[in-house]
């Protein structure tokens, strides 16, 4: 199985400037692939309760997610917004695949995430918070809710 190297040296997520980074439609396609693999993993092999296993698998975050992409597309911007703080739900969904025998082509695909993540640069794009859903302002200069 493949595992992290926990003696490697890692720069740690919070190195990745606070707020956001821009994720691809196909990263966010193989994050909800994890999310819902380890959700199934963990449902299977655990007694914990409901929200205790949507809490450590991530799924809690992948209608926010939807939205966010349906709000780029919509707007026809390609990048969607991940908060910083939401890469820890990806740590711990794979960490999770680890300890509930999670298939070894979905925690790879977890672990280039978590690597291209850390390694992403801080957005220089603001936020904007429309209809409820985090999005990036566009080049037009909104008068929406800026973050």
């Amino acid at each position: 199985m493949y595992r992290r190297h926990r003696d490697k040296l890692h720069a740690p997520l919070s190195s990745i400037a606070s707020g956001v980074i821009a994720i691809t439609i196909r990263e966010l396609v193989a994050l909800v692939g994890v999310f819902e693999h380890a959700y199934a993993q963990i449902s299977e092999l655990s007694d914990a309760s409901g929200e205790t296993i949507a809490n450590a698998s991530g799924l809690t975050l992948i209608s926010s997610l939807y939205a966010r992409a349906g709000m780029a597309s919509i707007r026809g911007l390609r990048d969607i917004p991940l908060l910083v703080d939401e890469i820890g739900l990806l740590d711990a969904a794979v960490i999770n695949l680890e300890s509930y025998e999670g298939n070894e082509v979905v925690l790879v695909a977890g672990y280039e995430l978590l690597d291209n993540f850390a390694n992403r640069e801080r957005n220089s794009y603001p936020l904007r918070c429309k209809h409820g859903i985090l999005a990036f302002t566009d080049e037009a200069g909104e008068t929406t809710q800026v973050l």
